[in-house]
């Protein structure tokens, strides 16, 4: 009983180490997002003051966001080596970006002079971070397994009805193909040549069909002109 409870113990503990890093870790973001607006905030100030200031808070919203949501995907959603090595290398970037903020800004407020470094840092190096961040998430993006087995989905989909398509054009010069081809050319002749006599047969003049010519009667008719038996009697032409 008493390791069950020991148990639980250590899970309560452990639960409340876990929410108190995320109380410093929350503290120090806020704290870093003061210094890099104060810090961005003068990139823009040729945008008006209400732009200016806008423009400054999504600055830190992509530097300190960005911080954010690696950590989150470090500790709760990236699975594969490749998305929590850049998360990984990433997240310690940010956070050097974050302390060099947070220097400078104090010693900008104080009226210490900056050294070389830090004066490049605020002319372009703050900003260049921007490029930095869209790099990582598209690396990330990229990096997705999940996005890669629907790339090789679509490649095995591919390829299946590829190999169907090639199939099908082989078996279109197959034996079996041209017998049922010739099959279906003599089947169209023969209904063609029905067609053609039945419109010839119902084209003769009257006086024909008078004397027993229909496409029924064709033998009746070739046994009268063969002359084997003898005239038909006048009688019947004027039935």
């Amino acid at each position: 009983m008493s390791s069950v409870q020991d148990t639980f113990k250590h899970n309560r503990a452990r639960k409340n180490v876990m929410a108190g890093g995320a109380i410093i870790l929350i503290c120090i973001t806020l704290l870093s997002c003061v210094s890099s607006f104060m810090i961005y905030r003068e990139g823009f100030a040729d945008m008006g003051e209400r732009f200016q200031n806008l423009l400054a808070f999504f600055a830190v919203v992509v530097v300190e966001g960005a911080f954010i949501w690696l950590v989150y995907g470090f500790t709760r959603a990236f699975s594969s080596f490749l998305e929590r090595a850049i998360s990984f290398g990433a997240m310690w970037g940010l956070a050097t970006v974050m302390l060099i903020n947070i220097i400078t800004h104090f010693m900008l407020v104080k009226g210490i002079g900056l050294n070389s470094f830090q004066q490049a840092w605020v002319a372009w190096g703050a900003v260049a971070v921007f490029i930095g961040v869209l790099i990582i998430v598209l690396a990330i993006t990229l990096a997705d397994p999940i996005i890669r087995l629907i790339r090789l989905e679509l490649r095995y989909q591919g390829r299946q009805q590829e190999t169907i398509l090639e199939a099908k054009t082989a078996g279109l010069s197959s034996d079996r193909i041209q017998s049922a081809m010739a099959t279906r050319a003599e089947y169209e002749a023969g209904q063609l040549a029905t067609k053609i006599m039945g419109g010839a047969a119902r084209g003769l003049p009257s006086h024909t069909n008078a004397i027993g010519f229909s496409p029924g009667s064709q033998s009746t008719n070739l046994h009268y002109i063969s002359g084997n038996d003898d005239e038909p009697d006048p009688k019947d032409y004027r039935r």
